[in-house]
């Protein structure tokens, strides 16, 4: 749920979270660590306990949206979505955290500079009083867009990187190796559900990207064995990244099928004026 925070009057969200998971062991743990820019975790700003059981608390953490509306509309802004969520999987895989649900619902942004006025919590698409449409701002028109990981529900704190866990869980239904009997390595399952992001939302729904399809494909094997791990998926992104010309990542990029994607997104865009805005 949405709530406003009476010391400075900014909203943030309360998150009901399992105290007896890994979740706040984890964010003890990144609390304790020098600071990394890699560190994409949505910060905990307060934990409520809760007066009648101690099996449960609220997390408070920023008021986010997902990462994908309003869409791209520049080559560059996409790879640097994509670049700070391997960075913050990486920073996870180092520190021997897999987050086994690195999926679209629990990739988010900084929204504050393209939504200026804000929007509904559970109406992505209104205002924050749910009465009118959003007025957004172009990805180019602000400062680079701050990416964040959410929800650590499902996440595993590991003595290695060797361990492996069993269960199914996450939103990406197709992992192949998900089992509640067979051990699997749960890093590699956090770098296929990545790589179906990015085939899913970015190579197969935009218009440019398909210089990344060659690292999804990597990402994505059916045989997690056959899978690269974080060191070497960010050294094949940065690869490609390298090698493409600074008047590509320029290049516009715009969602290819609108009618099919269009309930992702919370206003169609101004074909020739290349920005959002309410009806």
């Amino acid at each position: 749920m949405d709530a406003t925070r009476i010391s400075d009057n900014k909203r943030v969200v309360l998150r009901k979270a399992a105290t007896w998971k890994d979740e706040l062991p984890i964010y003890h743990h990144f609390a304790q660590l020098p600071a990394d820019n890699r560190n994409r975790l949505a910060p905990l700003l307060d934990i409520i306990l809760l007066p009648d059981t101690d099996e449960d608390a609220f997390l408070v953490i920023p008021f986010l949206r997902v990462y994908y509306d309003p869409p791209f509309s520049r080559t560059d802004q996409a790879v640097q979505c994509v670049s700070q969520f391997l960075e913050m999987l990486q920073y996870f895989h180092e520190h021997n955290i897999a987050h086994r649900d690195f999926c679209s619902l629990n990739l988010m942004m900084d929204a504050s500079e393209l939504l200026p006025g804000g929007h509904h919590f559970a109406e992505s698409y209104c205002s924050p009083d749910g009465h009118y449409g959003l007025a957004f701002r172009d990805r180019i028109e602000v400062s680079p867009v701050k990416y964040f990981v959410i929800d650590l529900g499902l996440a595993s704190q590991l003595p290695n990187r060797q361990s492996l866990v069993t269960g199914v869980f996450g939103q990406d239904k197709t992992v192949p190796e998900l089992s509640w009997d067979i051990p699997y390595d749960p890093f590699l399952v956090d770098i296929y559900q990545f790589g179906r992001v990015i085939v899913e939302e970015f190579v197969d729904m935009y218009d440019g990207l398909e210089f990344l399809r060659p690292l999804a494909e990597m990402m994505v094997r059916e045989d997690p064995q056959c899978r690269p791990d974080i060191t070497k998926v960010c050294e094949v992104f940065a690869g490609i990244v390298s090698k493409l010309p600074p008047t590509l990542l320029e290049q516009p990029v715009c969602v290819m099928d609108w009618e099919q994607h269009k309930y992702r997104y919370a206003r169609p865009p101004l074909p020739d004026r290349g920005f959002w805005q309410c009806c």
